[in-house]
């Protein structure tokens, strides 16, 4: 079975047609080879979905062949030093993505899936620092793992001297989505959480976070509460109810309210927000309040991107 992706940016549009490619080849014969060599940087969103495809995948497409631009590296001589952090530059100038990994311990994540040579698998020294990464790639399963995420990207916020009530604001978005993976994915893998800042095509610096999750999706999980059950005739329906204040599969009320804020949130930054679950898909544009709903590619569980720009939560320099 083979994989490969045109994209040379991996985020939503890319791991959407991952997905469509896993549908038609995932009854051939195995193991999975996926082609990710055109894949010139990856995104929050683009790394937590391939950790939860990687690890989701069944017992026949493993190990999974995965090529990228740079990496397998070929195999050292008997005594070679083995490399740490790469550097290594693509035909524009830019980091190979193998280093966009590496920084943000994708690795750790999928290593044990993977067919790989001795030592083939890239290391971070521990006492490597990146300012861009504000969470690395973390598989969160306890409230306690949340907190500590929180607390460490809480310092690093403060230290990038963004305003309180934006490093409020980010904090109070992970913490939400992160704790709705407790609360309402029934998985036992749990989350998958990432964030960083980047500068985009036209100059200007985002943060990017997303978490996703490979459980039961919004829609079953909406269904639980029987006076919803009337609105739910789709993924990209059930989406649209799920970012509506007091929605939940709670029906007693006090819950419903994190995905509303986080479009909230989205709205005062003029940032955007991709929420995927099951063929669902709901894209919001904080700068003029636009949201729409549609139909997509199949994605188990839940996944969501938001995107800020930097410029509007950094404090003035004095």
């Amino acid at each position: 079975m083979l994989i490969r992706s045109p994209f040379t940016t991996y985020s939503v549009r890319a791991h959407d047609n991952l997905l469509q490619q896993w549908q038609t080849v995932r009854y051939d014969e195995g193991p999975l080879q996926l082609d990710l060599t055109r894949a010139e940087f990856f995104d929050p969103y683009g790394m937590c979905g391939l950790v939860l495809f990687l690890n989701h995948l069944p017992p026949e497409a493993l190990p999974v062949r995965l090529t990228l631009s740079g990496w397998p590296p070929p195999p050292r001589a008997p005594g070679e030093r083995k490399p740490g952090h790469p550097q290594a530059k693509n035909r524009n100038g830019l980091e190979k993505p193998v280093s966009y990994l590496t920084r943000m311990d994708f690795w750790d994540t999928v290593a044990h899936l993977l067919r790989t040579g001795p030592n083939q698998i890239p290391m971070r020294p521990p006492w490597s620092t990146d300012r861009n990464v504000l969470l690395e790639v973390s598989i969160l399963r306890s409230h306690d793992a949340i907190s500590a995420s929180l607390r460490r990207t809480g310092e690093i916020l403060q230290n990038l001297n963004y305003t309180v009530p934006a490093r409020g604001h980010i904090l109070e978005v992970l913490s939400e989505l992160c704790s709705n993976v407790l609360l309402h994915a029934q998985t036992e893998f749990g989350g998958v959480a990432a964030m960083q800042t980047y500068r985009s095509s036209n100059g200007k610096r985002y943060v990017v976070m997303s978490i996703g999750d490979a459980g039961i999706g919004v829609r079953r999980s909406l269904a639980a509460n029987n006076a919803l059950a009337g609105r739910l005739e789709s993924d990209s329906q059930a989406l649209g109810v799920a970012v509506q204040p007091g929605a939940s599969r709670f029906a007693s009320g006090g819950h419903g309210g994190g995905l509303p804020r986080v479009l909230e949130i989205a709205r005062r930054y003029s940032g955007r927000v991709a929420f995927r679950s099951g063929t669902g898909a709901l894209a919001y544009r904080g700068s003029d309040d636009e949201r729409r709903c549609f139909e997509t590619s199949p994605l188990p569980g839940t996944q969501l991107r938001i995107s800020l720009p930097e410029a509007t939560m950094l404090a003035p320099k004095s």
